[in-house]
């Protein structure tokens, strides 16, 4: 089979000669998927040269439009061959054919919905006003708790983690302190759904969804909690010179975009890679000497190279100038900036362009499916060895200023 692809001003053409059967099923799904993957959200496949289309080839054509449709975007059959149409006609499928000149027809309302514009060194952005004010954030616990201390914490009562908090840290879900004692781990919560790596060995990390009137609840043990309203979405994609956008960039670009000393930002991102750790064990059972060589490879694991690559993730952290008064909950991202980012990888699912929601996007990466994995974000500048920085390719990002 031939596969050739041609760019309109709207849409991707890709073009097929030959027979969509088992044998090119596979390599005719790499394109469609790749085409997505790189930002191509209107696709239409050229039919008019294939002599031939298995039942493998029609789950690859009804798979791809199912995955535009979820996204807003669009999937269309141009020029079918004679047999392609009779085929098609006959599984009820025929409503996917349109005409060539489909490709360039005006954008639907919901994608044309232009926000203001922002470019950063690598990455173009889009941004949405959105109702909210802004965020109250308060520090929960110290450091001492991870050094042997963990007798002296006071737990308050349970928390309810519903759509208008965002938390990240080392936290649990759970009912009471007892429940979650030996699980503490990563944590992050924003928009109804919570996430954390339980640190009692489980392979991947355990969530709850709010539903009705379901909702998360547990114990922050230390970290960052906030309460309150995004009052920016900004959709970013990296710039034709740049193939990936890091975290300190984005980063610095939402505190820009805030206009405060700090903000909160919660972002779903299709992912070039992570870079962070993860807690091993609770601290319920730390010593005073448990982050000293060689202990502390017992307690962290760490990314040698970028993980969670061409993923799809959840994003939560916080980004604030030096002197902030959380700064003892921050680390250093780039100069005169500090943050703290957790991050949740997931099976790759393209997002949908334009303005989007908070809460029904977060819920949506859950359906069906749990996290792979969760890291705590770091810049690992070691030279050489170093895995360097997160990076994302494009996505988008819910942003608060951080009330006083």
């Amino acid at each position: 089979m031939e596969i050739t692809q041609e760019k309109s001003k709207e849409s991707l053409v890709i073009r097929l000669a030959g027979r969509l059967d088992t044998s090119w099923c596979d390599s005719v799904e790499q394109v469609l998927t790749e085409a997505v993957k790189a930002g191509e959200h209107r696709i239409r496949l050229d039919m008019g040269r294939v002599a031939y289309i298995s039942s493998a080839g029609l789950r690859v054509i009804l798979t791809s439009y199912k995955q535009l449709l979820a996204i807003k975007g669009s999937f269309g059959i141009v020029n079918p061959s004679s047999m392609v149409y009779s085929v098609l006609s006959l599984a009820g499928m025929d409503s996917l054919i349109e005409s060539l000149a489909e490709p360039d027809a005006a954008p639907t309302t919901e994608q044309s919905k232009d926000g203001r514009s922002l470019v950063s060194p690598k990455a173009a952005y889009e941004l949405f006003p959105l109702p909210g004010k802004g965020i109250r954030v308060e520090a929960v616990g110290n450091d001492s708790l991870l050094h042997g201390r963990f007798n002296e914490v006071k737990f308050e009562d349970t928390i309810r983690f519903d759509y208008e908090t965002v938390a990240i840290g080392i936290g649990a879900l759970g009912a009471s302190p007892a429940d979650c004692t030996p699980r503490f781990g990563e944590f992050l919560a924003a928009g109804g759904v919570s996430v954390f790596q339980p640190a009692d060995g489980s392979a991947r990390p355990d969530f709850m969804v709010s539903e009705a009137a379901l909702v998360p609840e547990g114990h922050l043990l230390l970290g960052l909690l906030g309460r309150g309203d995004f009052s920016v979405l900004a959709r970013f994609q990296t710039k034709d010179d740049a193939r990936t956008v890091g975290l300190a960039e984005i980063a610095t670009t939402a505190l820009e975009i805030a206009g405060t000393p700090a903000a909160i930002v919660v972002a779903v991102t299709e992912t070039a890679g992570l870079v962070g750790a993860t807690l091993q064990k609770s601290p319920a059972f730390a010593s005073a000497n448990n982050f000293d060589f060689p202990q502390i490879r017992d307690w962290l694991s760490f990314t040698s190279e970028r993980a969670f690559r061409d993923s799809t993730s959840l994003v939560v952290g916080i980004v604030a100038r030096d002197g902030s008064s959380l700064q003892s909950h921050l680390r250093p991202l780039a100069p005169g900036i500090q943050g703290h980012f957790h991050a949740a990888g997931f099976p790759y699912r393209p997002i949908q362009k334009g303005l989007i929601d908070l809460k029904p996007t977060l819920a949506s990466l859950f359906e069906g499916r749990a996290a792979n994995g969760m890291l705590h974000l770091l810049q690992d500048s070691r030279e050489f060895t170093g895995a360097g920085e997160s990076e994302f390719l494009r996505g988008a990002l819910w942003i608060a200023p951080v009330l006083p």
